[in-house]
């Protein structure tokens, strides 16, 4: 038998030495025909305004028809855009294209510029006309549910920010700062003009007059403790002949700062909240990233007394410019009173720590979203699809039920912010009628929200990457099924404004300090409140009362040195009875039997080989999944 070598085609070449019609005949052999490659079904994105059941849920639970009616519009082309082709592209460019820092000209000048990709500036500015940073504008149209508003986009825009979004967060929560001062009858008329000059800037909507402000704590000696703080602000007002003034015309600060910021958010920023030790301690300062200067009779801008030494080089959130800073004669406002800059970043903090939960929540989101579309089309051993195999629909539900805990607790901890900013707005019953006791909730639950979610987020992505096979773990141009990308970007939170350990301390003195008597009564007032009791709830509701019991027990006979070693543990179950609590209330609005099921999962304690059969399971774990669409059986 001819080798395959032998059969491959041949040729006879014809005698030249005989006649035309003596010539061999050419005898060609057939090519073995190559095996046709095997496709497969493209996974697509859904519009996540009406793919995510429990989204839809949470908008019905929070806002009323007529507010939800009015929003529709606005929420869905946000949320069609996130998956949208040029968003992605935009996504893929700032990816290709980190940030750099430009140190000369072409004259060998000192410059010290940062050049960010167009696409990572064109995911800003898509930001702040979606108004993620323009609170006025939102409560303009929505009153009381802005913040609750404002958080859901978030949620939705986050996945397709590049990273974008971390700026409009710090912008909002510096902006609410800002506006605190304005509120104080004992602000000076010229530091008044600056902060509202500035407060409308980090509120537009015009992304051609919008600023970005950078909070600059982090330094090499102390990390997330600010105590060691080495930079230093020393009155020095500028002499009566002396008009130096900012980028916008303003008068330079009286306060000059001198130091090196070890991890600096908004590089590129129009300002920052910079803090600083005085003789009188840890200050807060508005610092202006640029001011005029005249070199040969033409007037410019230059950078205000600060240099960025280099950029960070991160696993995550590429597109973000991180740098060292080194402040050097940087002149601005005194915040507040000296020795209170813990404070006034505080007020900070406060806000950007709920925006990073929900940010958090909104990765997860795009995550199993990404899954649930790979579910239903990839077909496995006799043609199977994912979607019907009980082993991984197990899996992905109860990533479901985690995400689904996280977004209740994250808007619920938004619907407190409302209700201390906007205290006439009648809001669901979950939210207490008494400001005070919101106070405190929000006070504790913030910070509980921003850990928590995250820490279960990241675990959720990793879910999400995993279900995927190998093709979860690429780094592939196809920005919208990057769950890598995503996953990157979301870890990233976990250290930012506060390590988990870090938050978990500042639980524990919330627990244990001076307001934990009355943060502990307001809290147990709330859980007698929205704790749901009837039928079929009540064995769900009867394990978060002994839960609530055991864990006053534990706060209040043991020390707080003893209670802070365990913080991450009293933490984590104050999250998982909050979100244990919301999310039976959520069922107990209509009985819906998927909504009690993710409840009863999240709240009962795990067994080894739960269930009743493997048929009635698998059709409960679709459900929670994908809701009651039939394209979880991958039908049109």
């Amino acid at each position: 038998m001819a080798t395959i070598s032998e059969q491959v085609q041949t040729t006879t070449l014809p005698d030249l030495t005989k006649t035309a019609t003596q010539v061999t005949t050419v005898q060609v052999t057939p090519e073995v025909a190559a095996p046709k490659p095997q496709t497969r079904p493209t996974p697509k994105l859904e519009n996540p305004y009406t793919d995510d059941v429990a989204f839809a849920r949470i908008l019905e639970q929070y806002l009323p028809a007529e507010v939800k009616s009015r929003v529709d519009g606005e929420m869905s082309g946000l949320a069609q855009f996130a998956i949208s082709k040029e968003a992605m592209d935009w996504v893929a460019d700032t990816e290709r294209s980190p940030p750099q820092v430009q140190h000369w000209d072409s004259w060998g000048e000192k410059k010290d510029e940062l050049v960010t990709s167009q696409g990572w500036k064109n995911c800003w500015r898509w930001g702040k006309t979606e108004r993620l940073a323009a609170l006025p504008s939102l409560t303009n149209d929505y009153e009381g549910y802005a913040r609750i508003i404002q958080v859901l986009k978030l949620h939705l825009f986050s996945p397709a920010s590049a990273t974008s979004n971390f700026h409009l967060i710090l912008s909002d929560g510096v902006g609410t700062l800002l506006l605190a001062h304005l509120k104080d009858n004992k602000l000076d008329d010229a530091t008044r003009a600056l902060f509202q000059y500035a407060y409308d800037r980090l509120s537009s909507t015009d992304p051609d007059k919008g600023w970005t402000s950078g909070l600059w704590m982090t330094e090499r000696a102390g990390g997330s403790d600010l105590t060691p703080t080495e930079t230093t602000a020393t009155y020095s007002p500028l002499g009566p002949d002396d008009d130096a003034k900012d980028a916008d015309g303003f008068p330079l600060g009286p306060w000059v700062l001198n130091g090196l910021k070890w991890f600096s958010t908004s590089t590129e920023g129009s300002m920052a909240v910079a803090v600083a030790r005085t003789p009188n301690g840890l200050s807060a300062f508005y610092v202006p990233m640029r001011r005029a200067v005249t070199v040969n009779g033409v007037a410019g801008v230059e950078l205000n007394g600060v240099r960025i030494r280099r950029l960070k080089n991160k696993m995550g959130t590429k597109g973000l410019p991180t740098g060292e800073l080194e402040l050097n004669g940087m002149r601005g406002y005194l915040i507040g009173r000296e020795g209170k800059g813990i404070n006034e970043i505080g007020v900070v903090l406060n806000i950007t720590r709920i925006h990073l939960a929900m940010v958090s929540v909104g990765y997860a989101a795009r995550g199993l979203s990404i899954a649930r579309s790979f579910a239903r089309v990839r077909k496995v051993a006799r043609g199977t699809r994912l979607s019907s195999v009980p082993l991984h629909m197990k899996t992905l539900a109860k990533a479901h039920v985690a995400y689904r805990a996280h977004l209740a607790l994250c808007t619920f901890v938004a619907a407190l912010l409302s209700k201390t900013e906007q205290q006439t707005t009648p809001l669901i019953d979950l939210v207490p009628s008494n400001p005070q006791d919101a106070g405190a909730l929000l006070r504790l639950l913030g910070s509980v929200a921003k850990a928590t979610a995250t820490m279960d987020c990241v675990e959720v992505l990793k879910t999400s990457m995993e279900s995927l096979g190998g093709v979860g773990y690429l780094e592939n141009d196809e920005m919208g099924m990057n769950v890598a990308r995503v996953f990157r970007d979301c870890t990233a939170i976990l250290i930012g404004e506060g390590t988990t350990d870090v938050i978990a301390t500042d639980v524990v003195k919330v627990l244990k300090g001076p307001i934990g008597a009355y943060v502990a009564q307001a809290y147990g007032r709330w859980v007698e409140s929205a704790l749901p009791k009837k039928e079929p709830l009540a064995p769900e509701a009867a394990i978060i009362t002994q839960q609530w019991t055991e864990l006053q027990t534990a706060i209040s006979s043991n020390s707080i040195e003893f209670i802070t070693r365990n913080g991450r543990e009293i933490m984590t179950r104050v999250a998982k009875l909050t979100s244990g609590i919301l999310l039976l209330a959520d069922a107990a609005r209509d009985d819906n039997t998927v909504a009690i099921e993710v409840a009863r999962r999240w709240i009962q304690p795990p067994t080894l080989l739960g269930g009743s059969s493997v048929e009635e399971e698998l059709l409960l774990d679709q459900e929670i999944v994908f809701g009651d669409q039939p394209k979880w059986l991958g039908l049109p």
